[in-house]
């Protein structure tokens, strides 16, 4: 571990040593009571009860009793339970509290991503909660696959351990991610690599599916992924866990620890993660090479909940190192091979010259036997991603979240710094590519609601400052490789939202204003793409212009109205129209180099803003038994941006720089559309059984195309999906050790997509495959106490070993022999990299294979029972 990483885990953990050993409390007046099932009088076990707007709260004991302090305004409580419905009653001292079974408990949970509290019924947009459970239930090999299989979610992928999420088929800069409501901005404008949150922080999610403009800027015109680590104990409590993990197929070793406290209003806590895989497999090649990656976290917050609010400080460092696969192979046996050679047990890689190569065309190559070519199974079991092309992504940031009570209303003052570090090695040590990136997001905001008269006001201001620095150009022989500019980029917006509840109807709406201002720095390089290449001054004779400086600004104004209506017999329809917008980003304005998947990137100075407007419309059920929801929405978008392969300038074939295809970002405009749709059975009579269905279809196309079939489609449109799954879960014994028990079957069947951008084979279309998984889990409870010792997760994904691509995987294009390249003319001098066009999919990387995951859960102290996944979903 580095001094500079061990100095800032000392540093949280003196801030946090120090700070626990201080009381600043007062008590309130304590609240107590017991939680049972209505229909049969039985206590609920692990039955949560909150204030709602905190994350303060306790869990019901084995004979259902709660007994907790507030550290703030207690006017009224939130209880809810898995499989019942979810109730807000008045504070009162004591209480006795019949919760009544239901299949759709989370349709009264309350969320908060709208900017007004609602609950998930009443909210006109389409809003998806990822329970605790769910997350914890399943094997995944980052944040983002945890939820990619929600209806209207899915993943743009480079192999297992880098994914980027995209909402109703638009992703990148379009869809918005937060921790416990701070902005990741760790560049998010990049496709290779993933989004730096420790998988293991997360504890549930909420999504929002459609236009969050209003409430969030310009980069939400797709939606929000909001995800919320563990709610602090309740007052007089220290609770934690150990989880450790272990994936088969490439080695996933993931451990986590988190220990958290609460005396008397002064809260903390910190949790301390580590992942490491090595090369996964498929059924096609085997191990691919250049999949390793591994990954640390350290987190921690302290803070304080009192009658006034609350104040919570949050600090967290994240480290990760990833392999980047280019698809290098070897001509005549398609095996993966070194992008250049490696020194083995007969000395370092030597290379033929004039004096000694048997014959001039081999001039330049690798002489046999002197370095080694092919991976081997030690490289490929090897945990340390750092031979091949890789990356080091550095992620530290401090988080400051005020809330105080004003009466009926709360005043919000959130502010941050965050800063990320990137590194891109294309061999040895030193890194070609070397930027930090900076960023100050802030947000101030008013909540007002009224008790009586069921109306509801949000307003505010948030943004974010950012700015980057390239490092200098490193040392001979290495070439530095500078993407994008020193830039600087300063947002704002204002907003106000308005909800209004009668009995059956809620009426939402709300505008804003956004403004951006962009400045990027001039760069000249001289002697460039050689080892004698260096940042030079603008008017250095013989210099080259690798950006030039700019200056622009962009205004947008988002907006929507919406509402939902309860009709008879739990039926519900929702409507909202949304308009949104996006300023480009700095890539799409700026980029001119070549990224790590051999792909060279034109950026575009003159490209405007996007401007969406969306209608979405649901009608759903939430029955007793059965519920079900489909939405529908169609988004048109102006100026839709997209990097797009351009072609030489005799139309015969791609453009070419550096011996790689060009992409350039241009914009048209699109037309995306689709369905969304669950349909769930939970018989409340038969809690043994449970079928939970989703759909997922997208279409989309841009606009005065013509009758080109070729460039119609909106590239990185997912292709139709429908999972299922099948929960059998057995009746908790009386004095039973195990409880909790289920089996799961499930399945997730994809449709072809052939609807693509086709032109010089920017996509490919993909072929129907049914991935098949299992599962089992269950709790070990001791006894005496009823509470639980661990629990046991075993979950195996694709269970028949199929070999396929992911439509949205971008490991399918890569493709390369020999690190030759198909345009160019001479032979490399040692090995270098150059790309070759797949048109067909059998021509890249497939997906991961049978993967089996395990996960051992072990609770410390007063922590409670899985079922408090409702806790914090608020």
């Amino acid at each position: 571990m580095s001094v500079k990483r061990l100095f800032k885990i000392q540093t949280i953990t003196f801030i946090l040593s120090f700070l626990a050993l201080c009381n600043f409390a007062t008590a309130q007046g304590t609240i107590k009571g017991y939680i049972f099932d209505k229909v049969t009088r039985a206590p609920l076990i692990g039955a949560i009860v909150i204030v709602p707007g905190t994350q303060i709260g306790a869990t019901a004991d084995t004979s259902g009793y709660f007994i907790f302090t507030p550290t703030g305004k207690a006017d009224s409580l939130q209880i809810s339970f898995i499989g019942y419905n979810t109730i807000t009653v008045k504070a009162r001292p004591s209480l006795t509290i019949f919760l009544e079974p239901s299949a759709n408990s989370l349709q009264a949970v309350v969320i908060t991503a709208l900017g007004n509290k609602t609950t998930l019924l009443r909210a006109p947009e389409p809003v998806t909660i990822v329970t605790h459970d769910m997350l914890v239930q399943q094997a995944s090999s980052n944040v983002i696959d945890a939820i990619a299989l929600q209806p209207g979610i899915n993943q743009i992928t480079t192999g297992p351990g880098i994914s980027k999420p995209e909402i109703n088929g638009l992703g990148f800069n379009r869809v918005l991610t937060l921790f416990d409501g701070e902005r990741q901005e760790d560049f998010q404008w990049g496709d290779e690599h993933g989004i730096l949150i420790d998988p293991y922080a997360v504890y549930n999610a909420e999504i929002i599916r459609g236009p969050a403009s209003l409430q969030y800027g310009a980069n939400a015109v797709a939606g929000v992924l909001s995800f919320k680590s563990e709610p602090l104990p309740q007052s007089g409590t220290i609770q934690g866990s150990v989880l450790t993990e272990y994936q088969t197929n490439n080695g996933m070793i993931g451990t986590s620890f988190d220990v958290a406290g609460n005396n008397n209003g002064f809260v903390w806590g910190i949790r301390a993660s580590n992942e490491e895989a090595h090369c996964y497999s498929d059924p096609k090649d085997g191990y691919v090479w250049g999949t390793a990656y591994n990954q640390d976290n350290i987190r921690a917050v302290v803070g304080f909940e009192k009658s006034w609010g609350y104040s919570h400080l949050s600090f967290s460092t994240l480290h990760r190192q990833a392999e980047i696969a280019d698809g290098n192979r070897d001509s005549a046996t398609g095996k993966f091979e070194f992008d250049n050679p490696q020194s083995n047990g007969y000395g370092s890689p030597q290379y033929y010259s004039n004096s000694n190569a048997p014959s001039p065309a081999l001039v330049g190559t690798l002489i046999p036997g002197t370095g080694q070519v092919f991976p081997t199974r030690a490289n490929f079991f090897s945990y340390n991603p750092d031979i091949s092309v890789y990356q080091v992504l550095d992620h530290d940031m401090v988080w400051w979240q005020n809330s105080i009570n004003l009466n009926k209303g709360t005043i919000g003052a959130d502010i941050g710094y965050t800063q990320s570090h990137r590194q891109e090695i294309d061999s040895g040590s030193i890194a070609a590519e070397n930027m930090t990136v900076h960023d100050i997001p802030y947000s101030f905001k008013y909540q007002i609601s009224g008790d009586s008269s069921g109306l509801k006001f949000t307003g505010g201001v948030n943004g974010i400052y950012e700015f980057e620095n390239n490092a200098a150009e490193p040392p001979a022989p290495y070439i530095g490789d500078f993407e994008i500019p020193n830039y600087t980029d300063f947002d704002i917006g204002g907003y106000g939202i308005l909800e209004k509840d009668y009995k059956n109807l809620t009426l939402s709406g709300g505008l804003r204003y956004d403004y951006r201002g962009i400045a990027g720095q001039s760069m000249y390089l001289s002697n460039i793409n050689t080892p004698g290449q260096a940042v030079v001054p603008e008017r250095t004779p013989g210099a080259t212009q690798q950006f030039p400086g700019f200056d622009r600004s962009y205004t947008g104004l988002s907006g929507s109205i919406g509402g939902t209506y309860l009709l008879p017999e739990y039926n519900y329809v929702k409507l909202n129209i949304a308009k949104s917008y996006r300023a480009p980003s700095i890539s799409e304005l700026t980029s001119n180099e070549l990224d790590p998947a051999n792909i060279y990137r034109q950026g575009n100075p003159n490209l405007k803003a996007e401007s969406g407007y969306e209608a979405d419309v649901a009608y759903g059920n939430n029955g007793r038994d059965i519920n079900f929801e489909v939405d529908g929405f169609a988004n048109y978008i102006a100026n839709f941006i997209f990097d797009n392969r351009i072609s030489n300038y005799n139309g015969t074939g791609d453009s070419v720089h550096d011996n790689a295809p060009v992409y350039k970002y241009q914009a048209f405009d699109a037309i995306i559309g689709g369905v969304t749709a669950y349909f769930n059975i939970h018989p409340a009579g038969s809690k043994w059984f449970e079928l939970d269905n989703g759909f997922t279809y997208t279409y989309s196309y841009f606009l005065h195309q013509g009758s080109s079939d070729s460039t119609l489609h909106v590239p990185w449109t997912p292709a139709p999906r429908l999972t299922s799954q099948v929960k059998f879960k057995l009746n908790d014994r009386h004095k039973s050790i195990l409880r909790k028990t289920y089996f799961a079957f499930g399945l997730a069947k994809y449709w072809a997509q052939n609807d693509i951008y086709s032109a010089l084979y920017n996509e490919l279309p993909s072929v129907p495959y049914t991935l098949y998984n299992a599962g089992i889990g269950a709790n070990f409870i001791n006894r005496k106490t009823g509470g639980t010792i661990c629990s046991f997760y075993v979950n195996c994904t694709n269970l028949t070993n199929l070999a396929y691509i992911d439509h949205t995987s971008r490991m399918q294009y890569f493709w390369e022999y020999n690190g030759t390249s198909q345009y160019s003319a001479l032979p490399p001098a040692n090995y270098g990299k150059g790309s070759a066009v797949v048109t067909i999919p059998s021509e890249g990387i497939y997906n991961m294979g049978r993967n089996i995951g395990f996960k051992l859960l072990f609770p410390i102290g007063g922590h409670k029972t899985s079922d408090t996944e409702m806790k914090g979903i608020e």
